[in-house]
């Protein structure tokens, strides 16, 4: 009997129209058995798990590795196919899919550098991510979006006080010359 214990690329954020998708891979999928706590794949010799974990969808039990080198390709197919991008373990540089966009506040900066940004709460953004780099300074609150078809990350320029607006067009170009700095161009789109 082999054990196995995976995890794939698939967040716990996701919206439950992805998660009706997901379902409907689940169940056709052989030895498929939706069990009272969780869902289970079972057979002889076959007893599987799966749950929702922070670091991605588990997969955990016994399959025998004949089986399993045939089903675990085919649920990873099966599921990239559904969800429209490449499903696999983080650990071997899958990435994940997050369907809410991350918003923060240009003051929750801690550092930024050529490689990536990082904010105050440690949340850690790599430039190398995003495919498309934009900036509104027109929009309410003026924002910088930072996105790909797995990510989004969109940096709002909020000030308060007397001199707000002022202060926030002065805040908004400093930032934006930092971007620069860096070699990252944003399109604009005000």
């Amino acid at each position: 009997m082999s054990v196995h214990d995976v995890c794939l690329n698939i967040h716990y954020s996701a919206p439950d129209k992805i998660w009706e998708k997901i379902d409907e891979v689940f169940r056709s999928m052989d030895y498929y058995n939706k069990g009272e706590n969780c869902l289970t794949w079972c057979g002889a010799n076959i007893e599987l798990y799966v749950s929702t974990e922070p670091g991605g969808i588990q997969i955990s039990g016994e399959m025998p590795d004949e089986i399993w080198n045939k089903w675990y390709p085919e649920l990873k197919s099966k599921l990239t196919e559904a969800l429209g991008y490449e499903i696999g373990e983080p650990e071997n540089g899958f990435s994940f899919k997050y369907w809410k966009p991350f918003v923060k506040c240009h003051t929750d900066i801690k550092s930024i550098d050529k490689e990536q940004i990082i904010f105050k709460d440690l949340s850690t953004f790599y430039w190398s991510d995003f495919t498309d780099f934009e900036r509104d300074i027109t929009a309410n609150p003026p924002f910088f979006r930072f996105s790909s078809h797995l990510l989004e990350l969109k940096i709002t320029v909020e000030c308060s006080g007397l001199f707000a607006k002022k202060t926030q067009r002065n805040e908004f170009h400093e930032l934006h010359s930092m971007i620069n700095a860096l070699g990252i161009h944003t399109l604009d789109l005000s």
